[in-house]
């Protein structure tokens, strides 16, 4: 195994395509992206790896799980002829070990086609190309071909810039091979009901949109079923009327419904759509770009940031996500020290004499239109709200970098506790008291 660095090819690689790769995994993972064309000397010597004595492997979790090694290797029929590294930080890397291994393999793929021209072609196939085969794979493995779930992806691409009567729309597909399960046979239930279509239609990327046919499903509440061949015949509509908010992560990723290797595809908002598989991991596309979230482990960072209860995460959570999808701008505090908040906000409103709880189904309408004022708003680890709209001290800043006001305001807040940022553009950035800032 060479190091990449003298590899035939490696500096036009360097010069043209890598830009692309350190740009897609950054947006696609989060985080920050350092590359070594020397990972021999590199790794042993920083992290004690040994990665010539294993060549098969291609991630290496370090740093006491706070770092992933993903390796770029050249193959060549079964040993590795060149690597280079990537080590990715400041984000959360747990739980992403399977998604990790599936990149990395699709990498090194890449990397070895690439190899035979010296890498001199097509540099922005390691950009979102790379990141849709990695999905594609993911989703893939061991119950379908992946090819068709890249014309699945395709599709929705198309679907997610699609007006009906001059309005975009949601939408929902379900990709299965549990027919039966959805049918409710040999005991098995998905949680709603199947409607056989009049007319069922195979899936191709050689058709157009047919925008009427896909308005009839919203997405939210009903999903069009196909099977592994991409053949549609059947409407899916689920028992639950919306999501709520003490179970909103399992209503938002259907974990009642998409089980085993049943693959979900929804249009949420326009420009925006989201593949969900069972184990809980969104793969997002909005504003242009890819990115990855482990639901379950964001729950979890919540959950252990404020030692809450769960009814309160989901609560949380709920509301975030809300307001990231209906582009409403906003930083939610929610302290672990409220006798501090005088220290950092300059003033305070409350608009009822009994405040709004983010538990209570009742308030969920005026939360959201008060938790998208402007200023910050406070939220109780009870889940009461202190108050909306606050105006930060910002003599307290310490800026560091370029950054905006926002992001400045919402690291002071989380320094005590945690704090959320949902920008205009639907991105969502956590800043917990005891971890680095996470994009979600």
């Amino acid at each position: 195994m060479l190091d990449f660095r003298n590899f035939p090819g490696s500096q036009e690689f360097q010069r043209h395509a890598l830009a692309y790769l350190r740009g897609s995994i950054s947006r696609f993972f989060g985080g920050s992206v350092k590359f070594d064309s020397q990972p021999l000397g590199a790794l042993r010597h920083q992290h004690g790896l040994d990665i010539a004595a294993t060549p098969h492997r291609g991630v290496y979790i370090v740093d006491n799980g706070t770092c992933a090694v993903i390796l770029g290797r050249v193959l060549h029929g079964n040993g590795v002829k060149a690597a280079f590294s990537l080590q990715l930080r400041d984000t959360n890397v747990e739980g992403l070990e399977k998604l990790f291994n599936v990149f990395e393999a699709a990498l090194a793929v890449t990397l070895t086609r690439g190899a035979v021209h010296k890498f001199a072609d097509k540099p922005h196939q390691y950009g979102d190309e790379l990141i849709e085969l990695t999905i594609s794979k993911y989703f893939g493995k061991g119950y379908y071909d992946h090819r068709r779930i890249q014309v699945a992806i395709n599709l929705f691409h198309d679907l997610a810039n699609t007006r009906f009567e001059g309005r975009n729309f949601t939408t929902g597909l379900v990709l299965t091979r549990s027919h039966y399960a959805y049918a409710e046979k040999k005991g098995h239930t998905r949680e709603g009901r199947l409607f056989p279509l009049e007319t069922g239609r195979n899936l191709s990327s050689a058709d157009g949109v047919d925008k009427r046919f896909w308005y009839l499903s919203d997405g939210q509440t009903s999903f069009f079923l196909a099977n592994r061949h991409l053949e549609l015949k059947h409407l899916f509509i689920t028992h639950g009327a919306r999501q709520s908010l003490a179970t909103f992560v399992d209503d938002y990723t259907l974990s009642k419904t998409i089980k085993g290797g049943d693959v979900l595809f929804r249009v949420s908002s326009q420009s925006e759509w989201s593949i969900t598989g069972s184990e809980g991991i969104e793969f997002g596309f909005r504003e242009g770009r890819w990115r990855a979230r482990n639901l379950d482990q964001i729950s979890k960072l919540v959950r252990a940031t404020l030692q809450v209860q769960e009814n309160f995460v989901q609560g949380l959570l709920f509301y975030v996500f809300y307001l990231s999808r209906r582009r409403l701008s906003s930083i939610l505090w929610v302290p672990m020290d409220v006798s501090q908040i005088e220290q950092v906000v300059l003033s305070q409103n409350r608009f009822t004499q009994q405040p709004f709880s983010i538990l209570d189904e009742m308030h969920t309408q005026s939360l959201i239109r008060l938790l998208s004022s402007d200023g910050a708003s406070i939220v109780a680890r009870d889940g009461t709200l202190i108050s909306f709209g606050c105006v930060v001290d910002t003599s307290k800043l310490q800026v560091k970098g370029i950054k905006g006001t926002g992001e400045s305001v919402a690291s002071l807040l989380g320094s005590n506790g945690l704090a959320v940022k949902i920008s205009q553009d639907g991105t969502i950035k956590l800043y917990p008291s005891n971890a680095a800032p996470l994009i979600i």
